[in-house]
């Protein structure tokens, strides 16, 4: 499944930062996150389920592995 993640400006004027400067949504999305997506914000991911955190999805590449909640999308670009 393709996506594409809000900007981080985006997503700070939504949640707000924490004391240590992250996105503050539903899974914590880090300056290392951003810094690792691609110019066009568009990564493939997982889909999962689980009993407490629901809908969730795992990105995985060569350097990382971090989980995507759906407040952080902006657009499903293919399922």
């Amino acid at each position: 499944m393709k996506v594409k993640i809000k900007t981080w400006e985006t997503l700070e004027k939504e949640f707000g930062l924490d004391e240590e400067g992250d996105i503050n949504c539903s899974f914590f999305f880090t300056k290392d996150m951003e810094e690792e997506l691609p110019a066009d914000r568009i990564i493939e991911v997982e889909p999962r389920i689980d009993l407490i955190d629901g809908r969730k999805y795992l990105f995985e590449n060569d350097i990382s592995l971090w989980w995507v909640s759906d407040d952080m999308i902006e657009q499903i670009i293919e399922e």
